[in-house]
């Protein structure tokens, strides 16, 4: 199971980012917030890359896997 609450890898980055810094992220690569308003990704040459690859990493899945869930504690 993934901490969503601790630093780890960021392949978008291509290096140990902060939590709050992957959030922001997320939210700016999926078009929720502009690009601009997280400085950080302004060190990322290839925006349109670290949108796929930032698509495809299991941190950008915000339920945390319980849209596969069933729903039974069995």
């Amino acid at each position: 199971m993934l901490d969503y609450n601790s630093d780890h890898y960021c392949p978008a980055y291509e290096k140990v980012i902060s939590s709050d810094l992957c959030y922001d992220s997320l939210c700016c690569l999926t078009g929720m917030f502009k690009i601009s308003s997280t400085k950080e990704l302004s060190e990322i040459k290839d925006i349109e890359k670290a949108r796929k690859v930032c698509k495809a990493c299991p941190y950008s899945d915000l339920n945390g896997g319980m849209d596969e869930w069933d729903g039974n504690l069995d």
